[in-house]
């Protein structure tokens, strides 16, 4: 099967004890059998980081270790190292903030590391290495006073960890966030469209849930000025936001726009698929659907989408479920 490495460090790529070259953001793949083992190592640039390494087999593909993301496909599987350790198991704080008997540690080790403890529960959440300084702040919203940690991105992203004692209401990027009666987010999607998103959330039964969300398109956006190969794209990814899809669609599939969501399933990112896919199935205009199976474990599956006149006619997966 053929496997592509990413990682969120440059860094130096081996396997089974062979050097494989330089791999960061930029891919690296080899075909592996399936069952292995095989021995990955990864050796940061960073002369902070810690090496590390893994044997890909069976076990690994079942279980990958909290440092990894993986994501299979019909026709091969990425391997993503989020994380690197630091060399030394010396952690530094850097700043803490108490609201009643919670205690929101924010520290470094290796990477920026928070920790909510409450008396009764402890979380650690590692935060994603593109978060280079964070800062800790209190918010009063739904009716609560609670702790959130705010990293600051590349961009206009913030990375936000919003707690409710110690357990961990939402982590995610986002544009901006305001407390009040209900909590609001502002999330930029990245994507073809260039949708924002603003979503009202309550706290319900201990949990955050989105009450309500209005999503708009960038300005001067035109569907029907696309080039044919974005279509899919730009659909699936409307699909994912909750705007209006209805736009790429035919008349015919149009009328059965209210099945389509269930149809896709709970997909949570859309991705172009690797260069494997065309060898294992042709020159097919598809897109990547990306379903989290796990924290750390995904599955992406593949859809075309035909055009008729211009608009999405159908929706066709490609390859194994």
């Amino acid at each position: 099967m053929r496997v592509y490495f990413t990682s969120a460090e440059p860094s130096f790529l081996r396997l089974g004890g062979v050097m494989a070259g330089a791999c960061g953001r930029h891919e690296k793949f080899a075909d592996l059998s399936e069952a292995g083992p095989v021995l990955a190592e990864f050796f940061p640039e960073d002369p902070l980081l810690a090496p590390l390494s893994f044997l890909i087999g069976e076990s690994f593909w079942k279980q990958p270790p909290p440092f990894c993301t993986v994501y299979h496909y019909d026709c091969g599987a990425s391997i993503h190292v989020a994380r690197y350790a630091a060399r030394r198991g010396e952690m530094r704080l850097l700043d803490q903030r108490r609201l009643g008997d919670t205690l929101l540690t924010l520290y470094r080790d290796g990477s920026l590391m928070l920790s909510a403890e409450d008396g009764r529960h402890f979380t650690a959440l590692p935060l994603p290495a593109e978060v280079q300084k964070a800062a800790l702040g209190q918010l009063h919203a739904c009716g609560r006073d609670l702790l959130f940690a705010e990293g600051s991105m590349q961009g206009d992203k913030t990375y936000l960890a919003l707690f409710d004692g110690a357990k961990t209401l939402f982590c995610g990027e986002v544009l901006g966030f305001e407390g009040g009666k209900m909590l609001t987010t502002r999330r930029a999607f990245y994507d073809v469209p260039g949708h924002i998103a603003e979503s009202v959330w309550e706290i319900a039964e201990g949990e955050l849930r989105l009450a309500q969300m209005n999503v708009r398109e960038r300005e001067g956006f035109d569907a029907a000025k696309l080039e044919t190969r974005l279509l899919p794209f730009a659909f699936f990814q409307t699909v994912l936001a909750r705007g209006n899809f209805v736009q790429y669609l035919s008349p015919a599939l149009a009328a059965r726009a209210g099945e389509i969501a269930a149809y896709l399933g709970n997909f949570s990112g859309v991705c172009v698929p690797p260069s494997v896919f065309y060898l294992a199935h042709g020159e097919i205009n598809a897109a990547g659907l990306i379903y989290p199976e796990t924290e750390n474990l995904c599955r992406i599956k593949f859809f075309a989408a035909p055009l008729e006149k211009g608009k999405i006619a159908n929706i066709v997966p490609v390859g194994d479920d």
